[in-house]
């Protein structure tokens, strides 16, 4: 019995555990992000992360919940796909790219880190800058 509890606990630690949600209004996407937290394999969830990284009009909270959900776990390069995605996205904020160079050090790879470092640099600029 006792190396069932082992067992079940090693499998509770390497699932992960659950992904922050940050506090704050939630928005249409967040059901979506949820869901996509569920799935088992990161071959098969990162993709619909991206997707969902995607669409327009996410909200700042959707945003972070986004990459909290991406960077939770799984193979490097999938993760640096999807926080690109996001970072090309017209409705990313200056905030959410502040985010995301704050967790640069959940990809494993130096080579995705700088393929995220250089999509925050080239969409630095934007509408969003504030005001002197």
């Amino acid at each position: 019995m006792k190396t069932c509890g082992l067992l079940l606990a090693a499998a509770l630690m390497l699932s992960g555990g659950c992904v922050v949600h940050p506090k704050g209004t939630c928005g249409p996407a967040c059901p979506a992000i949820e869901a996509a937290t569920t799935i088992g394999l990161a071959s098969e969830r990162l993709p619909v992360l991206e997707r969902i990284a995607a669409q327009e009009n996410l909200s700042e909270h959707e945003q972070t919940y986004l990459v909290n959900a991406v960077c939770h776990g799984g193979f490097s390069g999938d993760q640096a796909d999807a926080l690109i995605t996001l970072i090309k996205n017209p409705c990313c904020t200056h905030e959410t790219r502040q985010y995301i160079s704050k967790k640069l050090r959940f990809i494993m790879f130096s080579n995705d880190r700088r393929r995220v470092v250089e999509a925050l640099i080239e969409h630095s600029g934007g509408g969003e800058q504030s005001a002197e």
